[in-house]
């Protein structure tokens, strides 16, 4: 399905982007795999195909060092999947709720998704004549589609980050590159557990997810997996979903259509 195809994933080293980057391999891309943990990311995949660029990307000039060293070792770029993302609370009105915590939010969810994208477009646009097209991924959250309480920052950022990608869709389509987002429900990742939540927090917090707020979990028993966002993410960065641009997927298990729980 993405044989031929050279796609460079942030956030690689654990989650849904390292989740990602298997699935798009076994797809038949090669990938370029970046992300502040250089152990995780050489041992994460292991192949011919596989490039490891370890990076901060919140750091100035990082996005776009990353981005011309995946274009060089693979050759080309033909996608670009953004899954780097930081989930910090805070009630509005709390101690938690200040400038440090809301540029904390944006740095990584938004920036870093302006950043990589507007470094990666001319190699994109050097690959789509002659294919069905490049493609721009970003990974963003149900989050951004619904409020919840105690992460105002972590929603806006990205509610922004679902902008940017309908903006540049519009924008970039006469390029041949076609620009759409994935909005992930709760997915077992170490998001929650980095964002404060303990272990007996954080296995309270999924089981929750299935009982309560995500319908289609409770039928199969279990909450959504990094690896069904990959396959997702897989078939968008495809030729099958060549004329899809602009749309923000929901992979949530029902979680928006059930409101607010």
């Amino acid at each position: 399905m993405l044989a031929g195809k050279n796609i460079l994933v942030t956030g690689a080293s654990s989650g849904i982007g390292l989740a990602t980057a298997r699935v798009l391999a076994t797809h038949g891309a090669r990938v370029a795999l970046t992300g502040r943990n250089e152990e995780a990311l050489r041992s994460a995949l292991k192949g011919p195909g596989a490039i490891a660029i370890p990076g901060e990307l919140t750091k100035a000039g990082e996005c776009q060092r990353v981005v011309e060293a995946a274009a060089s070792a693979l050759g080309s770029l033909h996608g670009l999947v953004n899954c780097a993302g930081v989930l910090k609370g805070g009630a509005v009105g709390s101690p938690q709720f200040n400038l440090q915590n809301y540029q904390d939010n944006f740095a990584i969810n938004t920036q870093v998704v302006f950043e990589m994208m507007q470094h990666a477009v001319p190699h994109l646009k050097a690959t789509a004549p002659g294919t069905a097209g490049s493609s721009i991924i970003n990974v963003t959250s149900v989050n951004a589609k619904q409020s919840f309480a105690a992460c105002a920052a972590y929603c806006a950022s990205k509610a922004a980050a679902d902008m940017l990608t309908q903006c540049a869709a519009v924008d970039l389509a006469e390029e041949g590159i076609r620009v759409n987002s994935v909005n992930p429900g709760v997915i077992v990742s170490q998001l929650q557990k980095r964002g404060g939540l303990d272990e007996d927090q954080y296995a309270a917090f999924l089981q929750r997810s299935v009982d309560v707020t995500h319908p289609l979990a409770k039928f199969r028993g279990k909450i959504g997996q990094p690896e069904e966002v990959g396959e997702l993410i897989a078939f968008l960065m495809s030729d099958h979903a060549s004329f899809i641009t602009g749309e923000c997927i929901a992979i949530d298990g029902g979680r928006q259509r059930l409101g607010a729980r």
